[in-house]
């Protein structure tokens, strides 16, 4: 039996969270596997169910645990952190955390009629044609983000391009596109069917969700993106001073 202090002042259910994230954080238990059930957990500690329940629930709520209905309660693989408020691609930033990018699929064409979002944030006129690029990008070989970019055809983006990596690297490299500033938004949502289909999570469960546009140094619009990333895999950090 694990050692918990039933005399203690410090809370069963503080005492139980605390040793479970010891286990997680010493290997016992790695990212993606199963923790034992709550009756197990209630053997093991030696207390109630709701004692456990608590610990479990304070956890889920960190981001250290996933509960998935129907099939347990399983350790949050380790979360991408990511510093703002640097402009930076996927590629970028995951090499700046010791991460390998990849691409796992890749859709491209042209639209006449992208979501009115686009055109507003970019500052484009409605006769404005648009190469939409969609990407599931990968963090050594796991999902982290389904990104849907747009770029105006009128950057000269061949469509046949391998877009496969950065694509900040492709437009600065091959086509001389200088990056200058973007506007970012992030928000909570949930996955729709698609989007949990391409990431590999439930429907319903919470991503993160970054709209981004960005513009090149000389005022051109370049790209309005779209990023849903599972929660339990990614984070912003902001550093703010007075």
């Amino acid at each position: 039996m694990a050692r918990v202090d039933l005399h203690s002042v410090i809370p069963l259910y503080y005492q139980v969270r605390e040793d479970i994230r010891r286990r997680i954080e010493a290997g016992e238990w790695p990212p993606g596997s199963t923790i034992p059930s709550e009756p197990e957990l209630q053997e093991i500690y030696g207390v109630s169910r709701a004692t456990v329940r608590q610990a479990l629930s304070e956890l889920v709520m960190e981001g250290l645990l996933i509960r998935k209905q129907g099939k347990g309660t399983f350790v949050a693989p380790p979360k991408i952190v990511e510093p703002l408020p640097r402009l930076l691609s996927f590629t970028e930033e995951m090499r700046a955390v010791g991460l390998e990018p990849s691409t796992r699929s890749t859709k491209v064409e042209v639209v006449q009629t992208p979501p009115r979002r686009v055109r507003e944030t970019l500052r484009l006129p409605a006769d404005e044609p648009f190469l939409r690029i969609e990407r599931v990008r990968c963090a050594s070989g796991q999902p982290v983000v389904l990104l849907v970019s747009y770029l105006p055809v009128s950057l000269g983006v061949d469509p046949r391009e391998d877009f496969s990596g950065s694509l900040y690297e492709l437009l600065e490299g091959k086509y001389g596109i200088r990056l200058g500033e973007a506007v970012q938004i992030i928000e909570a949502g949930v996955a729709d069917e698609y989007t949990a289909a391409e990431l590999g999570i439930e429907e319903g469960e919470p991503v993160l969700i970054i709209r981004r546009g960005t513009f090149a140094k000389d005022g051109r619009a370049v790209e309005y993106v779209e990023g849903f990333y599972p929660a339990d895999r990614y984070r912003y950090r902001i550093r703010l001073e007075r």
